[in-house]
């Protein structure tokens, strides 16, 4: 962000002593105590004065805006029987793919930002309680009158879903005025991460935003139905991360080719696109430079729940887009963080380290 050389003179003034009055500002800047007033105002309206006394932005946030979910599990403990009660073993756990992506990202040591909206409930506030433990909440919110996204799925003794219910209608209210709400702190983001369950004016205007500051922009699929809420301008944005499925939702393309789905996207003037295709691998591009990398298969016997699987992809590609690690590596980080997120019983591995994932893309090498 370019600030002016009065703008850059106050900055250095509140470095020193941000308990400064405004007054003693004008007198060592030799203007008037209204002038310095609105340079205050400019800087706090570009989120590089957080408050008063007069607090600098000195760090800069991993945004990631999107949904955060409460999921519900029903393990059927025999075969289905249909218009009676049914015995079951329930569990619940986080979810969301936003929000799976930002506790990976701040499991991995990074400085994270959710920004999101839940119910005013006790989902809600557990799920914020629990996040604010390892990463910042305070640009998500809790909504009177409105309900903490669900989703509850009921899986049968073999371990496949018999059945799953969605209750996303929260998500609705993450437009394009919310994400106005919040361009202070979108300001103070060196990336910002989104998934397609906002609409698709919010993505319009975090584009619009990406135009006018200095942030990384990267996009994550949440399923084909949701692809709507893409955008049909999309020069310009850093990283976008899309399964096949998505893919040929969006382009209205039944193409099994990845080469072609990563080559739609670089197309678009994406800068990193990448293609998931399950067991299959990725396929992955920038500037008309496309490569595959395989998936890294983990033994049936090793595996406990795939879930999270995808976002543990996207949060270490992501990883190593913000640490420069060129793309083809950064694309291994997220298929050893997929592998080691497939073979624990939640969402999120809670005891990834970047260590623990180099070690992971090592083991497979040695094959």
């Amino acid at each position: 962000m370019k600030l002016n050389d009065n703008e850059q003179k106050i900055i250095d003034i509140l470095r020193e002593d941000p308990f400064i009055s405004q007054q003693s500002i004008a007198e060592t800047m030799n203007l008037s105590r209204p002038a310095i007033a609105n340079l205050i105002s400019g800087l706090q309206e570009k989120g590089l004065i957080l408050g008063k006394p007069y607090v600098l932005r000195e760090s800069t946030y991993i945004t990631c805006i999107g949904s955060a979910n409460y999921d519900h599990t029903f393990r059927l403990v025999e075969s289905m029987v249909m218009g009676t009660s049914n015995p079951v073993n329930s569990s619940s756990s986080f979810g969301g793919v936003v929000r799976n992506v930002a506790e990976n990202l701040a499991r991995l040591n990074q400085n994270v930002s959710l920004m999101t909206r839940v119910g005013d409930d006790v989902f809600g506030e557990n799920l914020l309680s629990e996040s604010k433990k390892i990463m910042e909440v305070f640009a998500s919110e809790k909504v009177p009158h409105e309900t903490t996204g669900g989703y509850y799925s009921i899986i049968d003794t073999k371990g496949l879903m018999v059945v799953g219910y969605a209750d996303m209608s929260i998500n609705q209210l993450m437009n394009r005025s919310w994400i106005l709400e919040h361009k202070k702190h979108i300001r103070m983001s060196k990336w910002v991460i989104v998934d397609l369950n906002v609409s698709i004016e919010a993505i319009e205007a975090l584009i619009e935003l990406k135009q006018e500051e200095d942030f990384k922009l990267a996009i994550v699929g949440v399923s084909g139905p949701k692809m709507k809420n893409l955008p049909h301008e999309l020069n310009d944005v850093d990283l976008l991360i899309c399964n096949k499925d998505e893919t040929q939702t969006y382009f209205n393309d039944k193409t099994e080719d990845g080469y072609k789905l990563v080559n739609m996207w670089i197309g678009k003037g994406i800068k990193h696109a990448i293609v998931t295709d399950g067991i299959k691998g990725s396929y992955f591009g920038s500037n008309q430079n496309i490569k595959h990398q395989k998936a890294y298969l983990v033994p049936d016997d090793q595996v406990i729940d795939v879930t999270g699987a995808g976002d543990a992809f996207s949060s270490a590609v992501i990883y190593g887009l913000i640490h420069q690690i060129p793309f083809e590596e950064a694309i291994k980080l997220g298929a050893a963080n997929a592998s080691l997120t497939v073979k624990c019983n939640t969402a999120v591995n809670p005891n990834i380290s970047i260590n623990q994932i180099n070690k992971e893309i090592k083991t497979y090498e040695n094959l």
